[in-house]
Formats: structure tokens, C-alpha cells, sequence
């Protein structure tokens, strides 16, 4: 039996990320640095925006595999941005 994905939750969370990215910039979903030199990603608001997004499309059903897979898409377009400001930065 082929596996069923349902990108609902997906696509809600892309477009809340890229209206939180904005309203509130990149920075938002960095953690405050404490010296270091590399940025790191907080995960706790990257949960935060797919929690949102789950509640707003499941209505509270709880699917472990897309929550997961959504966290690691979102992981990966602020990653993308955060390339793209570094190379528009010169870093």
C-alpha cells in the first residue's frame, strides 16, 4: 500500500513562516548569541510556527511523521535564507 501525504499542514506552516519572515525578519527565528560566532536556528519558535499551523488545519488530529517532516522543511528554507543574507552580506 503506497504511503499518503497530506501537505496541508506543510503549506499552512511555509505561509506562516514567510509571513512571520515578514513582519518580524530573519533574526526572529535565530537564537540570541552568546559570543559565538555561528547562527543557530531556535527551535522552539520553528515548533511554535508548526504547532500554529497544525491547530489551524488538523483541528487538533495528531500525525508524529508530517509534524516532523514539516519541522525539517521549515529547518530548511530558514537555512536557505539565512545563506542568501549571508552571501547579500558578504559573508
Amino acid at each position: 500500500m503506497p504511503n499518503v501525504v497530506d501537505l496541508s499542514l506543510t503549506a499552512a506552516a511555509r505561509r506562516a513562516l514567510a509571513r512571520l519572515l515578514d513582519e518580524r525578519g530573519l533574526s526572529f527565528f535565530l537564537k540570541k548569541g552568546r559570543g559565538g560566532p555561528a547562527a543557530r536556528i531556535d527551535n522552539r519558535k520553528l515548533a511554535w510556527v508548526v504547532e500554529a499551523a497544525s491547530r489551524k488545519t488538523r483541528r487538533g488530529i495528531r500525525d508524529l511523521n508530517a509534524i516532523s517532516r514539516t519541522r525539517r522543511i521549515l529547518r530548511r528554507e530558514i537555512i536557505r535564507h539565512l545563506a542568501e543574507a549571508m552571501v547579500s552580506a558578504g559573508l
